[in-house]
């Protein structure tokens, strides 16, 4: 199988590109850098053609909009190019040093997978539901997701999880849940997603004195904060039959997701 492999990065954000560019030499792996969608740069319309203001959770903050069409511009390139599964990074990341063997040999590709976790989310009370099994490569496992699993700064992804992403434009949520949260994503749902354990892949790798590239005010508070995390909750109880069974039953069990160099 052929990779393609990119890293989002804001054209602004020079000191964490050659930070990243020293990362990924150390992990032996070649990227393209592309510049990020910059929401200082662009006009409402253009946010527009890709996202709804308005999304699951109510307001469709400006700054995660920007980050979600930078994901999507990227499957886009991907999709233009030959590969058959793209590897997809952010700008501020620790990579695992094996990372580069395991894109050189993609063998160990689950045969129904449609995209592969490599990032732990950085939050150690997380605990994602993993299906038993799986399959086991240079003394990691890669199994099955059945839950949430927050954080899209390491993911691989394959043409067809690809083109199914970006039939679900407009967006209407920032992209850790368009991606990785099968309750409240139609595509997620629609695709079979693997998790890395221990994961390869984790953020937190910013240059000293960095600025917030991204960040703006979210804007939201008081009454429609707390509807906000109702309908949360919610979406997080409405997991499907059969993941019940597979919980209850044992083949599947709850994982805190390390990192390990």
């Amino acid at each position: 199988m052929k990779l393609y492999a990119e890293m989002i990065n804001l054209d602004r954000a020079r000191d964490r590109r050659e930070l990243m560019r020293a990362e990924l030499a150390r992990a032996g792996i070649s990227a393209e850098f592309f510049p990020a969608f910059d929401f200082k740069e662009h006009s409402a319309d253009e946010v527009a053609r890709y996202c709804r203001d308005e999304g699951p959770w109510g307001a469709f903050a400006r700054s995660h909009q920007a980050c979600t069409i930078s994901h999507s511009l990227a499957w886009e390139r991907f999709l233009e190019s030959d590969a058959d599964i793209a590897l997809i990074m952010e700008d501020d990341i620790h990579i695992a040093p094996e990372t580069g063997e395991w894109l050189r040999d993609l063998s160990w590709w689950p045969t129904d997978a449609d995209m592969v976790k490599l990032e732990r989310w950085n939050d150690e009370r997380v605990r994602v539901l993993l299906e038993n099994g799986g399959v086991s490569h240079m003394g990691r496992e890669v199994r099955k997701m059945l839950t949430r699993h927050m954080g899209a700064a390491g993911y691989m992804l394959n043409r067809r999880a690809a083109q199914a992403l970006l039939d679900s434009r407009p967006f209407d949520m920032v992209i850790d849940h368009i991606l990785f949260n099968m309750n409240a994503s139609r595509a997620a749902r629609a695709l079979n997603i693997y998790q890395i354990v221990p994961a390869l892949v984790r953020q937190g790798n910013e240059p000293q004195d960095t600025v917030a590239y991204m960040q703006l005010p979210e804007g939201i508070g008081g009454l429609a904060k707390l509807k906000r995390e109702i309908r949360r909750g919610l979406y997080e109880l409405a997991l499907p039959a059969s993941t019940w069974v597979k919980f209850l039953t044992r083949r599947a069990r709850l994982h805190r997701i390390p990192y390990r160099e």
